[in-house]
């Protein structure tokens, strides 16, 4: 019998934000129960700290360069993704929540709706895009059935709450005095906070499959910016009680480009009080999120599937919270942002804790050979299917992440604060470089002697060589990352 997958995630979420990986003062029994029957992932990365490069890399097991996602843009429509090659093989799939892979601006902004759309042809001629041979299969990147919740885009939410609950439709955010603006008290209870909304919608999904193996994503918006959470899951979390993450040193000025300047120190220079209202709620978010996997856990076990469903849950990319003085994801490579949750509970598989690199871009082929599925050419991802079965070595010698320059996005200023950054990370070391400054620029990092990254080597006459192996160990991974599906021919 074939398998059915369960693809749960989250949003900005850093790896350390789980009981499971050792946080003592978050509250996740569900993800830790997750966690004690799976293989726990401590040095999962993904490939962009941001959104869109970062879910399109990971659901076609290809690096952001390949696929053409740098940063923000459209998931090219001929991209093989993870539920299409599932579905044309005969499985159903479902998305519910967020999936990101077509941008949101332009959705409300141009096509004046705030239903999220995975059609690609609605934003085609504005992408150039060239339309792919036809394949029912590759429809709305593969999704049969999409229910989308977004960051700007709640339409099905709202027209949920219409039905439901239509007293709760101009309900307003209860906010607090002073920075940051983005943190307030949800206006929404939580059995009708969008979190449940999202949850209620793939549990729907499983409990109705029971004729074909299924695909279920379900994804959250949380604990993604604004700061919010509804009232009675942030009481769970006495404010006295929060405590604020280890700083970890700060950002030096010397050497870090303009785009980025604007985002050194900005948590510190909150209240102390609101400094902890945004752990708060960043925690009342994911803990919100953990009670959703609970009942996702209880329906695979009530309607008998539980033994015979991978189970995966993971996130895009991180999320500072005040680590180094920084908030949300400025293009600042600590592991705050790159590192990441994953968890993956699968049929044969023996739980345990694995501590080896892995890179978000391996989900794809392990999936797949998981459940004996051929991975589609292209792919460059590595699988672990035969070492979680087997207890094998899981582990790259090092990993590769990315941020491309993009447009004004946040705070109103000018290119801000994202810019391009290329980084490699082993177990010892990590290098960070800005390639478009006139100067050699970067970060260099001693992880094993210093593993909050607190002190910067990169200029350092005694970290020339260890920079110069790195800058060469990078220059390979760049090259390696590129597409290695052959050239489209032209009539050029």
């Amino acid at each position: 019998m074939s398998m059915n997958v369960l693809w749960i995630m989250t949003d900005q979420h850093r790896a350390d934000a789980l009981g499971c990986m050792g946080n003592a003062a978050i509250h996740t029994p569900h993800l830790d129960r997750l966690a004690a029957s799976g293989v726990l992932y401590g040095n999962a990365f993904c490939q962009s700290p941001v959104c869109m490069a970062s879910r399109g890399s990971m659901f076609t097991g290809r690096y952001p360069e390949a696929i053409g996602v740098r940063g923000m843009g459209v998931l090219p429509p001929d991209e093989v993704t993870f539920p299409q090659a599932l579905r044309r093989a005969g499985w159903r799939t479902g998305a519910f929540g967020k999936v990101h892979f077509t941008p949101q601006q332009y959705t409300m902004n141009v096509l004046k709706t705030q239903h999220p759309s995975l059609n690609w042809r609605d934003f085609g001629e504005g992408c150039a895009i060239v339309p792919p041979a036809d394949d029912p299969s590759a429809s709305q990147y593969g999704f049969e059935e999409y229910v989308g919740d977004e960051d700007a885009l709640h339409g099905p939410f709202m027209d949920w709450l219409a039905r439901d609950k239509p007293e709760l439709l101009n309900a307003q955010p209860t906010r607090f005095d002073g920075p940051p603006s983005d943190l307030f008290v949800s206006p929404y209870p939580a059995s009708h906070h969008p979190t449940t909304f999202v949850a209620n919608h793939a549990i729907d999904y499983i409990q109705r499959r029971s004729d074909q193996p299924w695909m279920t994503l379900c994804s959250f918006v949380s604990p993604h910016h604004p700061f919010q959470a509804p009232a009675e899951v942030i009481d769970r979390y006495p404010l006295a009680d929060v405590p604020l993450l280890p700083r970890r040193g700060g950002v030096s000025m010397r050497d870090i480009p303009a785009e980025l300047q604007s985002a050194i120190d900005e948590f510190d220079q909150y209240d102390p009080l609101m400094q902890q209202r945004v752990v708060q709620h960043y925690y009342a978010s994911i803990s919100l999120i953990d009670d959703q996997v609970g009942r996702l856990l209880d329906t695979l076990e009530s309607t008998g599937q539980l033994d015979n469903t991978i189970v995966l849950f993971t996130a895009d990319h991180g999320e500072f919270i005040g680590s180094h003085g920084l908030i949300r994801k400025p293009t600042f490579h600590y592991d705050d942002t790159l590192r990441i949750p994953l968890i993956v509970r699968a049929p044969g598989v023996v739980p345990r804790r694995e501590d080896g690199l892995v890179e978000l871009v391996d989900l794809v082929p392990t999936l797949l050979e998981l459940v004996d599925q051929p991975i589609p050419a292209g792919v460059q991802g590595i699988s672990w299917a035969n070492a979680l079965k087997t207890r094998g070595a899981i582990g790259r010698p090092d990993i590769y992440s990315d941020m491309h320059h993009m447009d004004p996005m946040v705070h109103a200023k000018a290119n801000g604060p994202y810019t391009t950054c290329y980084t490699l990370r082993t177990a010892d070391w990590k290098l960070n470089i800005y390639p478009r400054e006139p100067n050699p620029t970067g970060q260099l990092f001693h992880l094993a002697q210093d593993p909050d990254e607190t002190t910067d080597l990169f200029h350092e006459v005694g970290s020339k060589a260890v920079r110069e192996d790195m800058m060469w160990r990078l220059q390979q991974r760049v090259y390696r990352n590129i597409d290695p599906l052959p050239l489209k021919l032209t009539q050029w």
